[in-house]
């Protein structure tokens, strides 16, 4: 089955200030949750240890929430069987990331709470954060301890994924294709520098000549042709964003990844 989404990536409108702090991480990442979904089953499964296959049925739920004071945007919300499943993706370090998660959960966990004998119960989503840049020194987990006026005490853990800690052999294996057009960010600071140094950059393009053969070879094997195209275009769109005009870089990525769509649509 061909998953190639209805409204081409390639006209995604993706913009570096966009409603509130959104990035055009951020709104890459937004446009895998809503218009190819499927994709974050295997990040799902890689996360919770889960073992949805990527057919699994699942609902796309609505990402805004609405409180007394105001809107609150997440960046994705899954239903699987009952589960409820939130990832947010986050590009810098944030030592209030995890009141925002809780803040973020609370208001999916009221949204789809239910009454059980005259009591109400909530139930917190499985959560998670997605670092897409490398951060040295991230823990494995966001912790909070949270103390109720009964003294209670509530430990709230949310699990951390850094996307630059998979190798392209580990992606295509686990079917993390989602992290894929955030492989750039590896050579970010490299590339932004404009130094010379043509065994990175050939590193780097070699990178990128291996995302192809994979894709290609993926191509060959499933009818996807689609999809595959659609997640280039995401991986041109921040490879645009982060290579300055000025570097070479930019058209030497543009060559190698413009014929592989070119290959894929053959």
């Amino acid at each position: 089955m061909d998953k190639h989404i209805n409204s081409s990536v390639e006209e995604t409108e993706i913009t570096e200030n966009g409603e509130g702090f959104n990035t055009v991480f951020d709104d890459v990442f937004r446009t895998i949750a809503q218009k190819m979904p499927f994709l974050l089953i295997p990040l799902i499964n890689e996360v919770f240890g889960t073992t949805y296959a990527e057919e699994q049925k699942f609902l796309h739920l609505r990402n805004e929430h609405y409180e007394k004071f105001g809107k609150i945007v997440t960046d994705s919300i899954i239903q699987i069987e009952g589960h409820l499943y939130h990832i947010e993706c986050q590009s810098k370090k944030d030592g209030d990331m995890v009141l925002r998660m809780i803040e973020y959960d609370f208001a999916v966990a009221v949204e789809h709470s239910a009454m059980d004998n005259g009591i109400i119960e909530i139930d917190f989503p499985e959560s998670c954060v997605l670092y897409i840049r490398n951060h040295r020194g991230m823990p494995d987990h966001h912790t909070a301890r949270i103390r109720f006026a009964d003294g209670q005490m509530v430990t709230y853990k949310v699990p951390v994924i850094m996307a630059q800690d998979y190798t392209i052999d580990s992606i295509f294996e686990k079917r993390l294709l989602a992290l894929l057009p955030y492989r750039i960010l590896r050579y970010e600071h490299f590339l932004k520098s404009n130094k010379d140094n043509p065994k990175k950059l050939e590193r780097m393009l070699d990178d990128y000549r291996m995302i192809c053969g994979k894709l290609q070879q993926m191509q060959e094997h499933e009818d996807a042709s689609g999809l595959y195209v659609d997640i280039i275009a995401l991986i041109n769109k921040l490879a645009d964003y982060v290579i300055p005009d000025s570097n070479p870089a930019k058209e030497r990525l543009g060559e190698i990844m413009g014929g592989q769509i070119l290959k894929l649509r053959s």
